[in-house]
């Protein structure tokens, strides 16, 4: 699934970005942790098999005797730069006044010395992690002037005196992290320390951070982008070509006559494929278990989505496509559904999960139309072609009189050849007669929006091949 060109094609800009010195934070549904056929697992391993260098940062849970590392104790917090006691003052700086004010307030030590939430997460978020990333890069400085574990991270990412290779990307992944805010609290902190130190993009740390938004702020991730660092949202990656290859890969081998079976195995695929969109699962499935009859298709895909999820009202199209700036990500509304794996973005539309209910009927047989004009009208507008010829050498009066009766014959559609037969002005044997009335019947239903059912698809696809 990581080689679809929709999969690479979002790797190479995350790379891009990488590898142009920005720092990158890349937002997954929580479902594409684990049931995805696109794990954020396998997107991780792509990713560092195509990196120069990283640091992969281990979780706290992992286990030593495998290359992992449990951090130590929590360090304690340092002296405050002031405790609250006055000054010693060897000279009058007539500041007695104030020093006598300052010595009622600070009578109150429970107030000032609690700290804060925001603290108080830093502790637990920011410095096990730096600890960790510490390990993982190395020890270069021996003296660390008392610094905690953030600090003497940054300056060691940031310090011209350290030999930090700046390609070398570091990977937190959110998920495993006891406080799933970590890796973005980090990810800000550096962006701010880089920025204050002023280095070049080709010397700047870069930090990957991999993370689901569902314990995220929602307006973390608009905060966070900016010149120096890069946002992904696996939203609208996966396109038509994608689910084709899938179903391609995944249908069982054709048998009977060559030419009909292969066109009927065309408007399968194409069936499958407007009908799952995005769900790559589910178009795996339906393209092995469903027969490629259109009638048997919707009844099959209730047995795969059994259970999957309540009934829900059918999702609306959009009238025009959306302006690029409202492709980049799920909105607020739209990102539960997204977090559950029910919606995605998918060939410039919003596509909302099938799941067999009974509103969706009239929903598949759309798509299932949209799919038999994508593989069938090409063939039917050759089918065309081909007649007017044998209109051109058949026809029972002149061309003058068929052209003001029934247009040009270059142009003239196969509903004005039927009945120019029907009229008696054409001469056809039956076996032409009876493939232009289907020519002509199909292409009606297909104008008129009507998806071909067994028989009608069947008949078509004869008449094609014949």
């Amino acid at each position: 699934m990581t080689t679809l060109p929709g999969v690479r094609l979002w790797m190479r800009r995350l790379l891009g970005d990488l590898r142009s010195g920005r720092s990158c934070l890349c937002l997954f549904p929580q479902a594409q942790l684990t049931g995805a056929p696109v794990t954020v697992e396998a997107l991780l391993d792509e990713l560092l098999h195509e990196l120069a260098d990283f640091v992969l940062v281990p979780a706290p849970s992992d286990d030593p005797a495998h290359g992992g590392f449990v951090p130590a104790a929590t360090p304690p917090v340092p002296p405050r730069p002031w405790d609250g006691l006055d000054p010693i003052l060897d000279y009058d700086d007539g500041l007695s006044a104030f020093s006598s004010m300052r010595k009622s307030r600070a009578e109150i030590p429970q107030a000032r010395s609690a700290p804060a939430p925001a603290a108080r997460r830093e502790e637990t978020g920011f410095h096990p992690l730096a600890d960790r990333i510490v390990k993982e890069v190395g020890d270069w400085a021996s003296d660390d002037r008392g610094r905690t574990g953030i600090e003497r991270l940054l300056d060691r990412l940031t310090s011209p005196a350290c030999s930090f290779d700046a390609g070398r990307v570091i990977v937190v992944r959110s998920w495993k992290e006891p406080v799933p805010t970590a890796g973005t609290d980090l990810l800000r902190r550096l962006s701010a320390t880089v920025k204050s130190a002023g280095l070049p993009p080709g010397q700047r740390p870069r930090l990957l951070v991999l993370a689901t938004p569902g314990d995220l702020p929602a307006e973390l991730p608009d905060q966070i982008a900016r010149e120096d660092v890069g946002v992904h949202w696996w939203w609208g990656a996966l396109g038509r070509l994608d689910t084709a290859t899938v179903v391609a890969m995944a249908r069982p081998q054709p048998s009977g006559p060559a030419a009909q079976h292969q066109l009927l195995e065309a408007v399968a695929q194409a069936t499958v494929v407007e009908v799952c969109g995005p769900f790559l699962d589910l178009a795996a499935r339906l393209a092995v278990e469903w027969d490629g009859l259109p009638d048997n298709l919707f009844v099959q895909l209730q047995r795969l989505t059994a259970g999957a999820s309540a009934d829900r009202p059918p999702l609306p199209i959009p009238q025009k496509r959306e302006p690029p700036a409202a492709l980049l990500h799920p909105n607020a509304s739209q990102r539960p559904e997204w977090n559950r794996g029910t919606l995605e973005r998918w060939d410039g539309r919003l596509r909302r999960r099938p799941n067999g209910g009974a509103g969706q009927q009239h929903s598949v047989r759309t798509r299932i139309w949209l799919a038999q004009n994508h593989a069938l009208l090409p063939l039917l507008d050759e089918a065309r072609e081909q007649f007017t010829e044998v209109i051109g050498t058949r026809s029972r009066i002149s061309a003058t009189q068929l052209t003001d009766l029934y247009g040009r014959r270059a142009g003239m559609e196969l509903g004005a050849m039927w009945h120019a037969y029907v009229q008696g002005h054409v001469r056809l044997t039956r076996r032409e007669a009876d493939r232009l009335r289907t020519l002509w019947a199909s292409r009606n239903k297909l104008a008129h929006r009507t998806a071909l059912d067994n028989t009608a698809l069947s008949t078509l696809i004869h008449a094609l091949c014949s």
